[in-house]
């Protein structure tokens, strides 16, 4: 109830009432094998506060593949951003990322551990890329997803320019761009006011410097909010670039909406909307459950459910 005068959402509740359990299961104070948190009343008032304030958690916006797979989707897509990414080490990198993300439907810290090692190409130019763990793989037995050709030669483009032969694969890129500098005449000696310090300098005069652009490979990993950065830098761009179709006044709450969960989301309604049941998503995407799943795709779902495929036949 106090939580609840709090605002707290059902899940929010839901997880404290978790932790609870776990914590009287480790101190010993379940009766007869049974926490206090399972009683029928704690169970009554979770499911009464979910009535009251609805169960429907806020979510990652998703980033979809884009019309050529679903030609319902709308907004920022995969193949806006990625058409957005420039031919620079910058770019190269930003290009590999949401590619290697959408393939694997990564979670942000599996995609910021991903190491050279861990990619097994094939000869199809396809590969397979090895997750040493995740958040529903606590025991740490790994698991394994699949990457596309076309993300193999995105994430080969961008380990070639960048050098990287092991180690983390995603790394920060830091970028020193100097301006053109126009060149400066010399002056005469006697033209060099007397108290001048670098009279030298000007003796001689400056030859133009032409605009050049720096960077800088580091060694670690990205970050998460790295990653949340690039992702809506990237949406910006592609917005910018006439990639995207968006009234321009929803473009900040739409950018603002991304983060680092939403290529996996993306990916998940792009499997249900091809038709794909949630037992196999939620094996092939690492989901704790199918209904975990379909909490992400629910909407989709509706298109390539039973009555969809059998009316759609009939009445268009």
């Amino acid at each position: 109830a106090m939580l609840e005068a709090q605002g707290a959402k059902p899940a929010t509740v839901a997880r404290r009432v978790a932790s609870l359990a776990a914590a009287h299961g480790l101190s010993g104070m379940q009766e007869r094998g049974h926490a206090p948190t399972s009683h029928v009343m704690v169970r009554a008032a979770l499911k009464g506060l979910r009535r009251r304030r609805g169960a429907a958690q806020r979510q990652a916006a998703p980033l979809r593949f884009g019309a050529s797979l679903d030609p319902h989707t709308k907004g920022f897509t995969l193949t806006a951003l990625l058409g957005a990414c420039g031919g620079d080490l910058q770019g190269l990198r930003d290009a590999a990322l949401l590619s290697l993300g959408y393939d694997a439907g990564l979670r942000v810290s599996e995609l910021v551990a991903v190491a050279v090692a861990h990619i097994d190409p094939h000869s199809d130019g396809s590969a397979l890329l090895f997750i040493p763990s995740s958040k529903t793989d606590q025991e740490g037995q790994g698991a394994w997803g699949w990457l596309s050709a076309d993300t193999m030669r995105r994430v080969g483009a961008w380990l070639v320019a960048s050098a990287i032969t092991e180690g983390p694969v995603f790394r920060r890129v830091g970028v020193d761009r100097r301006r053109l500098r126009a060149a400066i005449p010399p002056m005469a000696y006697e033209a060099i006011p007397g108290h001048t310090r670098h009279w030298q300098e000007k003796l001689r005069g400056k030859k133009a410097e032409p605009a050049r652009t720096v960077y800088t490979v580091g060694t670690a990993s990205l970050s998460r909010q790295g990653v949340n950065g690039i992702y809506r830098r990237v949406a910006l761009s592609a917005f910018d670039q006439g990639l995207v179709e968006m009234p321009i006044a929803k473009v900040e709450e739409e950018v603002r909406a991304l983060s680092s969960h939403s290529l996996r989301v993306g990916l998940t309604q792009d499997l249900f909307a091809a038709g794909e049941d949630g037992v196999g998503i939620a094996q092939a995407l690492r989901w704790s459950s199918p209904s975990t799943a379909l909490r992400y795709g629910r909407k989709l779902a509706a298109r390539s459910n039973v009555a969809a495929r059998v009316l759609s036949k009939i009445r268009g």
